[in-house]
Order: structure tokens, then C-alpha cells, then sequence
């Protein structure tokens, strides 16, 4: 009888290579992401549909279900669906299908912070390190890496992803503190020059079982992230050790991906451990090592086979990743020391070496082409989206002027215009300085609306920074008495017109509201010169910010006259 098994989140690499995997095993395949997918389009998947993005009610829901079809395993694909199984919701019997380690184990892996002291007590070397708030003095020396200590943190609407960032003088680590890391806790780290090289292993019960390393060839960005081009070395002693001491020593069941840094003279700087399968899982698999098969084994008891051999010197690749990284390649100065930059011709060439058979491209699956075709599709529409951002940023103020009047020809524009008390949003990322200050002036300058303002970021009741107090009060207004809240669909319903600041917040208009596109519109289309961007002035100097803020002023004027004034701004 053919196994049963879910796989969560096939939005991921690692997700669709699982679908593919299991397919290709003749397994039973259930693929489930929190947004439609190429894997949705896989042949291999007998159920392709959505799961719940919060973690908690994923917890229930994988638990119900389990109890309905008795999966023989359930992999979570990356951290997002990996946190539901930390919850008191998840039960038990779904948790033991899940091939996890112990929960401390695991919260362990996904604390940097925690992960960085286990190895420094094991004797395992990590880059030098503080922790760091917004209220830090900034480094002596530069460049430093800042590191959330937490990659997702789970809130009532789903996961937020944070990122790594290499920040090389003052004024950047003093906007990231402030700007993109304002309410998690960082790591500040040395920047450690080297290859970033991954060591996978399988592990059951505390005891490793298989293994298999590779080093980072393409990193999307050129600064370090994923890896769109790998290739596999041979599993010598000084990669493995590192690797299986820690995860000997944190009781590991399961699979994990420890990351290191290989410096030039050959020291292994550990970077952190991912507790979950990994986005370059296609080159272990096509290698040679079918982890996804391992798992499965783990979970329903069948003796695993030994560590098996496989190919070194061989490659993978991310065809839809890899063209950003090219082309960031082709663009980049090849001289500056913090770019994972590589020869452009040999760079190019290397597309061929799948007709010498040292290469094959991730998802690329001859009796799965629904897929591939997906990915492709997926990949040129967002290429398109790129080059039609650039081309409006070139073209800023036609574009502003264009929104400007487009939203006059709206239905929206009309009836807000004719009501004796519209409803007006204003929103940005935060709601600590751009959509406050905005809603506090729209109060003063248009008495007879009912005025609220709003952010997208999922911490409520924060205070407005006190670089923004004299802001405000040169605009004649206060923002000491404002906290920030969270933007809801009740705000959205009932507002007569939304006003965003950027391409950012129209990002979050069009994931999570698009059925009031409708009625959106660029605040800075009100601007004297219009265009489609106010800054975020959080973390910028203070010329700067107080610029932004008299712009703001500037457009919530206008905005305010072309209300009162129908026969001054009527179309023509």
C-alpha cells in the first residue's frame, strides 16, 4: 500500500522538491501551501489545495486532519509550517509523524542566539558577537552583519520573515536598528569573508545516520542569502564534525542543514543550523542522498539503508532564482570585497554543463512539466513586474501626475467629493510617522471628515519616535498622545478613500485588501511635483526627516483644497 504523506508549505523549494520526490516514490501525495503554487501544478500531488497561514490554526489543522487520513508523514517544509509544531495545539500523534527532534532541541536550532552559545560551548568557532537594540551605540568598525536572532516570528495573521544584513557605516546600521529591526532582538556579528558551505545530515534518535555537504556557488543577493547554484564536496572530517558534534549534542531526530563560513586559510565559522529541510534540497537528492526517502523510513519504522554514496563535484540550479543572480552579476562591481561576485563569461558558460551531465536544474522533471511550466511562467511575470517598476521609477513624477488623475476619474473620487463626512485611511508600514502625521493634519485641515490612520506592521500600540515630536509640532499638530495600530478589514470596509505613501504599502493593499484597490491612492500624488513615493523617515538624518514631513504637509494642503474646491480640480 502506497504511503500517505502531507507536505506543507510547496510554496518552497524544499516543499516542491518533496512533492516531486515523493511522486516519483509512488506515494500519495498531499500538497499544501498558504498560496497557490507551482506544486499545485505537479502530477505527483493528489491533493493540491490551501492550509491556514496562522500558526495555531495550522496546528488544528493539521491535527484534524491527521486524525481523518492517518498520514504515514508530514514534513514541514520550512519554518513557517515548522512553528506550528511548537504550539499546544498541535497533538501528539501528528507530532510524532512530523520526524522532529525535542521541542527544546528545536527552539534551541531557531534562536540564534541560543545556537551560537550551544556551539561556543561544544568548542564549535562562531564569528565574534553582541546583542544590539536601537538604543546601541553603533560599531567602531565596519563592515558588521546584523542578525535577527529569530528568521520567523509568528502573529495573528501569519509569519514574518526577517532578514540578514551586511550594513557597512553608521547611517545603515543606525536605519536597520531603527527602520528594520525596531522590535526584534539582533545580533551583531564580525563579517566573516569565506564560502558559504551547507553540511546536511540525517539524524535518528541522537545518532547521525547519513550526511552530505555542499558549498554555496550563486548566493540571491550577491551579500549572502539563498543559494541558486550549488555543488557537492566530498564529506571530509573538517565539515563534518562541526556538524554532527551539535547536532549529537542537541539530540537531533531528523533532518538539518548546518551552515559554516570557510574562510580562505580554512576556518569553520558556524553560522547557524536550519532545523528543517533546506531550499537546495533538489542537489542532495540528484546527487545521490534522497532525504525526503530517509524520512519517510524514520517515520514508519523501516530500516535505513547506510550512508549512501554520492556524486561529488556535481551541480544544481534554480533557473528562476539564478536569472536575478546573473543579472545582479553582469551589474555588479566586481571589486567590492562584499559582493559573492564570479567570472560573467565562465558564469554564463556553466548553463551548458548539463549536456555534460555534471548539472541538472531544480523542479525539471520530464513527466512533470506542469511544474516547470508554472515556474518559468511565475519567473517571466515577475522579471516584467521588475522591469515595469524601474521603468515608473525613472518616470516618477508622469506616474504621479497620471495616479492623480486617473483617481479623479474614479467613482471613489467622486463620492468622496460629494460626501458632507467622507471617511478617510491613511496608511503606512509602521504607524509611527508618515500615516499618523498625515491623519493629524487631514483632522486640522479637513474638519469635516472622520480621519483614522493605520500600518501594516503586526505590533500595536507602539509610540511615534521622538524625532517625529518636532515634526509635528512645526506642522501645528502632536503625535505624544498616537500609538500604532494595525490596519483591519472593518478600517478598509468602511473608509470612503485609502491613502498609501509607497510601492510597499501598495504591495500589502493588493496581498491582503484588493478588493479596495479601488478606492487607494498615492499620497504623494498630491505633492507639488506628484510622484508615487513618501519616504520612511524613520532612522534617516534629521534634514531629511523634517523634508519628508514637509512634504507630507505640502500634500495633505493640496489633498485638502482639491476637496474643498470641486470647481477648481474638476476633469477635463
Amino acid at each position: 500500500m502506497p504511503a500517505n504523506i502531507l507536505v506543507l508549505d510547496c510554496d518552497s523549494s524544499a516543499g516542491l522538491e518533496c512533492v516531486q520526490a515523493f511522486g516519483r516514490m509512488g506515494a500519495v501525495v498531499e500538497a499544501r501551501a498558504s498560496r497557490q503554487c507551482a506544486a499545485f501544478r505537479s502530477k505527483y500531488a493528489t491533493v493540491a489545495a490551501l492550509h491556514p497561514a496562522n500558526c495555531e490554526e495550522l496546528a488544528e489543522w493539521i491535527s484534524r486532519r491527521h486524525q481523518e487520513q492517518g498520514y504515514d508523514l508530514i514534513v514541514p517544509a520550512t519554518e513557517r509550517s515548522l512553528l506550528s509544531f511548537l504550539t499546544q495545539s498541535i497533538s501528539s500523534s501528528a507530532l510524532r509523524r512530523a520526524v522532529l527532534g525535542p521541542a527544546e532541541s528545536l527552539r534551541t536550532a531557531l534562536d540564534k542566539e541560543q545556537t551560537r552559545q550551544f556551539a561556543a560551548a561544544l568548542g564549535v568557532l562562531t564569528p565574534q558577537n553582541r546583542m544590539v537594540t536601537a538604543e546601541s551605540e553603533p560599531p567602531g568598525a565596519f563592515p558588521v552583519v546584523l542578525k535577527p536572532v529569530h528568521s520567523r516570528r509568528a502573529h495573528a495573521t501569519g509569519v514574518e520573515a526577517y532578514a540578514v544584513t551586511i550594513v557597512r557605516d553608521s547611517a545603515e546600521w543606525l536605519h536597520a536598528m531603527r527602520v528594520t529591526y525596531a522590535t526584534i532582538p539582533v545580533q551583531e556579528q564580525q563579517y566573516v569573508a569565506g564560502t558559504g558551505i551547507g553540511v546536511e545530515m540525517l539524524f535518528e534518535h541522537g545518532e547521525p545516520r547519513w550526511h552530505f555537504v555542499h558549498r554555496r556557488l550563486h548566493e540571491v543577493p550577491l551579500t549572502g542569502g539563498a543559494s541558486s547554484y550549488r555543488e557537492s564536496l566530498a564529506p571530509t572530517p573538517e565539515f563534518i564534525e562541526p556538524a554532527k558534534r551539535l547536532l549529537q549534542g542537541l539530540r537531533w531526530h531528523g533532518v538539518a542543514m548546518v551552515e559554516f563560513k570557510r574562510t580562505p586559510t580554512g576556518e569553520m565559522y558556524l553560522m547557524e543550523i536550519n532545523p528543517r529541510l533546506w531550499g537546495s534540497l533538489a542537489l542532495g537528492i540528484d546527487a545521490g542522498i534522497n532525504f525526503p526517502a530517509g524520512l519517510l523510513a524514520l517515520s514508519i519504522g523501516s530500516p535505513l539503508p547506510p550512508q549512501p554514496k554520492y556524486r561529488v563535484s556535481y551541480r544544481t540550479r534554480n533557473v528562476a532564482t539564478d536569472v536575478y543572480w546573473m543579472r545582479a552579476n553582469f551589474l555588479a562591481d566586481h571589486s567590492d570585497p562584499l559582493l559573492l561576485t564570479r567570472p560573467r563569461v565562465a558564469s554564463i558558460l556553466e548553463y551548458l554543463r548539463p549536456l555534460a551531465g555534471t548539472e541538472s536544474w531544480d523542479f525539471f522533471d520530464i513527466h512533470d512539466l506542469g511544474v516547470l511550466r508554472r515556474v518559468l511562467a511565475e519567473t517571466a511575470s515577475e522579471l516584467s513586474t521588475t522591469a515595469r517598476m524601474r521603468l515608473q521609477s525613472k518616470t516618477r513624477g508622469y506616474l504621479g501626475s497620471r495616479l492623480h488623475y486617473l483617481f479623479r476619474q474614479k467613482a471613489a473620487a467622486r463620492k468622496l467629493r460629494r460626501s458632507p463626512a467622507p471617511k478617510l485611511l491613511f496608511l503606512c508600514y509602521g504607524n509611527i510617522c508618515r500615516s499618523p502625521l498625515a491623519g493629524m493634519l487631514a483632522q486640522a485641515q479637513i474638519p469635516h471628515a472622520t480621519v483614522s490612520s493605520a500600518g501594516f506592521h503586526a505590533r500595536e500600540g507602539r509610540v511615534s519616535p521622538n524625532f517625529m515630536h518636532p515634526i509635528a509640532a512645526r506642522l501645528g499638530t502632536s503625535l505624544t498622545q498616537h500609538r500604532s495600530q494595525r490596519v483591519t478589514k472593518a478600517m478598509v470596509r468602511d473608509a470612503d478613500a485609502i491613502f498609501i505613501m509607497d510601492r510597499r504599502n501598495f504591495a500589502d493593499m493588493r496581498q491582503e485588501f484588493p478588493e479596495a484597490l479601488y478606492k487607494t491612492m498615492f499620497l504623494g500624488a498630491f505633492a507639488p511635483s506628484p510622484h508615487v513615493e513618501l519616504k520612511d523617515p524613520y532612522g534617516l538624518p534629521s534634514e531629511q526627516a523634517a523634508a519628508i514631513g514637509d512634504e507630507l504637509g505640502q500634500c495633505m494642503h493640496n489633498l485638502a483644497g482639491w476637496l474643498r474646491s470641486p470647481k477648481a480640480s474638476r476633469s477635463r
